[in-house]
């Protein structure tokens, strides 16, 4: 048989190969890495659109806390009050005039509007995505925001909810409450509660207000020109605005007649002529003296500040509302008198010879270097702030000492070390060396610290209450040892305190080198007064809406810091600490003669002076420093400096009807032998050495073992 040619053979095959059915050829998708890569970007997509989903449904849950009705309600001044009713002051303190429907207004300032903020806000449901995209891209050319993307329905939010900040969680946010803003009310009801809110520079809300006020007109008369211009206020309504810019609003009024004109709504011959015009506008004085007449506006103050800053926490949707009723625990007899006694203080210390640092009467501009000092006082048995004084000067520095300054605290940490060892077994009087920390002496410590006492001097046993009425340091140390380290850092979480130091403790946190602020460590003491429960400090009572409705009410906050029989040892140590003897003797010699306690506290070099006390009703925390820790004055010892201000607010506190009685006991209080070493039911070694003294036991921390020896 004959064989076909070779060439022949070939032709066959690939004719075969085009024979073959096409799905049956190998394709793109048949190869593996493309299949791969195919189900991996499919993948990909699926969990972005996932996410995605996710992260819309989170906003928009988040979205569905804030009531809608506020969109519609005009903003009204918040009235905040003290406990009695009287007038603290007053938040969000516009005053918007009158409110005019959209035939009322110009459709002159109606086209600007438009042209200039969201020339698409009719055909948008709340987010413009052509904008927001526009926008991103020219902040990334930029590298910097410079467009934000926001429509009329976004600013409305904003404005009608006090969003604040420029991140991307606020973005969202704000974009999700659009989207059920324009759900809820249509265009034109929309465009009539943005121009009736929307501010315009110098205490002017909404369009009637702002055309009286600039132009002495009502918004229906406003020109071309004067419209435009009023529309280019809205982006930086102090930077553009026409009273004291007016060259910058001008420049604004000719960008907007030109967007006008690109969207159709007038000639260009009509921008051109409109632009070579100058409104006339009236002189600010004018504006300012109506405003004074008419609006509810407070100065600033730090007890102010606090509350507008909670009541955002706790109502976020009604931040921008206003028209609530807001009732706080501040005494303002007793704020005016702890501001009064603060401010004649730290001028008594400046005036002393020698001071080294800036003066108050002297401070101008900028952050104030001058003295500084902070005060709190609080009811024990709930926790309510009555005063609280954050600085000398709200309008020279608005940051707020009484509640975020950490301090060290020096010896007035002491009492709560003395605390958690009197939980465990320790009694005051007990005797502790008061020598020198030898290397060693404390197993934990790998740096070999030994502190020196203030008068350095170190002495030989002494009784744990002269330590802690003497403030002795080693004592406090040896002690803090006895409790343990960690029932000590236990305590100071109960307290409310140290967060920072708890997390990895020293040795020098023993003598007070833990930070805390006036509030937190005010609150600390009052638990030595109600029996070792701690009322959580709060000032805000209740906050009602303008309909009545109750959004808010305090509910007490309370937890057990120490045990009764502990609260009341360290109590009883502490009345001493204000007696002939103590660091705080002064106090007595001032003439304060309520039963009361508290201590001292100087930090090294005379940087921080502290004086915490407590009587039966009140706890009151005072603190003395610069802003920049340097020394105060030679000798500005917390008993000298901080007592006098503690003694004049409290006796003020006394004098207008504040009761400060007797201390109540823990329960049975038993007189029993007890030895001096180990605090247990003293053994037949104890007589022998003469370790065994008398000492009033409270019942919950009676001994139930006998010494063993020494």
């Amino acid at each position: 048989m004959t064989r076909p040619a070779k060439g022949l053979r070939k032709r066959t095959r690939r004719q075969r190969r085009s024979a073959a059915p096409a799905e049956a050829r190998p394709g793109l998708l048949s190869r593996p890495l493309v299949r791969f890569a195919v189900v991996l970007a499919l993948c990909a997509a699926c969990g972005a659109l996932l996410i995605a989903a996710l992260v819309l449904f989170q906003y928009d849950r988040q979205a569905a806390r804030y009531d809608l009705d506020a969109v519609g309600r005009l903003p009204l001044p918040s009235t905040v009050s003290d406990a009695a009713g009287g007038l603290v002051g007053y938040l969000h303190g516009e005053n918007v005039g009158r409110a005019v429907p959209l035939e009322q207004v110009s459709p002159h300032f109606l086209e600007a509007l438009v042209a200039r903020e969201d020339s698409r806000f009719r055909k948008h449901n709340g987010i413009d995505r052509r904008g927001v995209l526009r926008a991103w891209v020219r902040n990334l050319r930029a590298k910097r925001t410079i467009q934000g993307g926001s429509t009329l329905t976004m600013q409305l939010t904003r404005m009608t909810y006090g969003l604040t900040g420029r991140n991307m969680q606020r973005k969202l946010l704000e974009m999700a409450i659009a989207r059920r803003i324009e759900r809820r009310y249509s265009k034109d009801e929309i465009l009539t509660h943005y121009i009736n809110r929307v501010f315009l520079g110098t205490g002017m809300n909404g369009i009637e207000q702002a055309a009286q006020g600039y132009f002495g007109k009502p918004a229906a008369d406003l020109t071309p020109p004067e419209a435009a211009m009023l529309a280019g206020v809205i982006r930086a309504p102090n930077g553009f605005s026409p009273f004291r810019h007016y060259e910058a609003a001008l420049r604004e009024m000719r960008g907007t007649l030109r967007r006008m004109a690109d969207e159709g709504m007038i000639t260009r011959a009509e921008a051109a002529a409109y632009s070579e015009e100058r409104p006339a506008v009236l002189p600010q004085e004018r504006w300012l003296a109506m405003l004074r007449q008419e609006s509810k506006i407070s100065e600033p103050t730090y007890l102010l500040r606090l509350v507008e800053e909670r009541v955002r926490e706790l109502l976020p949707s009604y931040v921008g509302i206003g028209g609530l009723s807001i009732r706080t625990t501040f005494d303002l007899r007793l704020q005016e008198a702890a501001e009064a006694a603060m401010a004649r203080q730290l001028s008594a210390i400046e005036e002393r010879p020698g001071y080294a640092h800036p003066r108050y009467a002297a401070h101008r501009s900028g952050e104030p270097a001058y003295l500084q000092g902070a005060s709190v006082v609080l009811e024990n048995y709930t926790g309510a702030i009555r005063a609280l004084v954050g600085g000398r000067s709200f309008a020279h520095s608005e940051f707020n000492r009484a509640t975020r300054a950490e301090r060290p605290m020096g010896s007035v940490f002491k009492p709560l070390v003395y605390g958690a060892a009197f939980e465990h077994g320790l009694f005051p009087g007990m005797l502790v060396s008061d020598a020198a920390i030898e290397p060693g002496e404390i197993p934990w410590d790998r740096t070999g610290w030994s502190p020196q006492n203030a008068d350095g001097v170190f002495g030989g046993l002494l009784t744990v209450e002269a330590g802690l009425v003497q403030s002795r340091n080693t004592m406090t140390v040896r002690i803090g040892e006895w409790a343990g380290i960690d029932r000590v850092v236990a305590m100071m979480q109960h307290a409310g305190l140290g967060e920072t130091e708890r997390a990895s403790p020293a040795p020098p946190l023993y003598i007070g080198t833990v930070g805390a602020n006036v509030r937190d460590l005010t609150s600390a003491y009052s638990a030595f007064a109600t029996g070792g429960v701690r009322h959580h400090p709060f000032f805000l009572e209740s906050v009602t809406d303008r309909d009545g409705r109750v959004l808010y009410q305090h509910e007490d906050e309370n937890y057990r810091v120490l045990s009764p029989g502990a609260a009341w040892l360290t109590s009883k140590v502490l009345k001493k600490v204000v007696a002939d003897g103590g660091t705080g003797a002064g106090l007595r010699q001032l003439g304060f003669a309520a039963p009361a306690g508290g201590k001292t506290g100087t930090t090294n070099d005379f940087r921080d002076a502290w004086f915490v006390g407590y009587t039966s009703r009140l706890s009151c925390g005072v603190w003395i420093g610069l802003d920049r820790p340097a020394r105060i004055t030679e000798d500005a010892y917390g008993g000298r400096i901080a007592v006098p201000v503690w003694h004049e607010l409290m006796s003020k506190a006394e004098g207008i009807g504040y009761e400060f009685g007797d201390f109540p006991e823990p329960g049975e209080v038993i007189a029993m032998e007890l030895c001096r070493s180990t605090g247990l039911l003293p053994g037949e070694v104890c007589a022998a050495l003469d370790t065994v003294y008398v000492e009033e036991v409270p019942y919950d921390l009676i001994p139930r073992k006998f010494c063993g020896g020494h």
